[in-house]
């Protein structure tokens, strides 16, 4: 009988990657996961605070709005100078707001579509150049299973995450000959600190969500950080265009 091949602990040894919302919750999981299987990294956040942690993890902080295009071609120009290539990409932020279609603001709408949409094609088309430069790489953009299953009250998140769902398998198809593998990872609920503070103000709180996930229990940012390490690797080399879900086998929110 085999036994389970173990994580390489190198895996992502000598690629540099650029983070988006990387400054807490499952963009710093993540962020902390690829510096330990050996990653260079950038990070960026509107947050100052991806300052404290790029210092931890001898990492390049960023301070800026996801939707700047100005911004992410500048910080992808940087990265190659100063590391000589770039391989990676991983879209952590994003922004929710609550709506139906017949009473979401137009505000809430161009604000979630500009951050969850738009914001991703913006430092994809930035970064997938160098990426095809450096000989290939991957991109992983953080969905939802709102994109694919939907959610009450939400139109304006589920509209831009089942936008990206599109998107991510549109330049997975462009770009696979040039050996760019690009697929969302979905998470389902996770306890981050949003979570957290999102339940302490009266919101949806664990007891309501755990009796939809087989596994009992809500995911971990480490769950979503070694998922999000693996398809950055070389050892999800025949994986594009996947949407991977991250939800205890939830499968939708119903």
């Amino acid at each position: 009988m085999t036994t389970p091949k173990e994580m390489n602990p190198n895996m992502l040894e000598n690629q540099v990657v650029l983070i988006t919302g990387a400054a807490r919750g499952m963009g710093e999981a993540v962020a902390t996961r690829c510096r330990e299987r050996g990653a260079h990294l950038v990070l960026v956040d509107r947050d100052p605070q991806v300052k404290e942690l790029a210092a931890l993890l001898d990492a390049t902080a960023v301070i800026g709005d996801v939707t700047d295009s100005t911004l992410a071609h500048t910080t992808v120009e940087e990265a190659v100078r100063s590391h000589g290539l770039v391989t990676g990409l991983v879209n952590v932020a994003g922004i929710h707001a609550h709506g139906g279609v017949a009473d979401v603001t137009d505000e809430d709408w161009d604000r979630v579509l500009a951050v969850n949409l738009t914001g991703p094609m913006v430092w994809m088309r930035a970064a997938v150049p160098a990426i095809v430069a450096a000989g290939g790489g991957s991109v992983v953009n953080f969905g939802s299973i709102a994109g694919s299953h939907g959610r009450p009250d939400c139109a304006a998140y589920v509209a831009s995450k089942s936008g990206l769902l599109g998107l991510t398998r549109s330049v997975a198809r462009d770009y696979g000959h040039a050996h760019v593998r690009v697929n969302t990872l979905s998470p389902g609920t996770i306890d981050t600190p949003m979570f957290r503070e999102h339940e302490a103000k009266g919101g949806s709180n664990r007891n309501d969500h755990l009796p939809r996930i087989p596994l009992g229990r809500l995911g971990t940012t480490d769950d979503v950080a070694n998922v999000t390490a693996f398809l950055l690797s070389d050892e999800s080399a025949y994986v594009s265009g996947l949407d991977v879900v991250v939800d205890g086998g939830r499968v939708s929110w119903t």
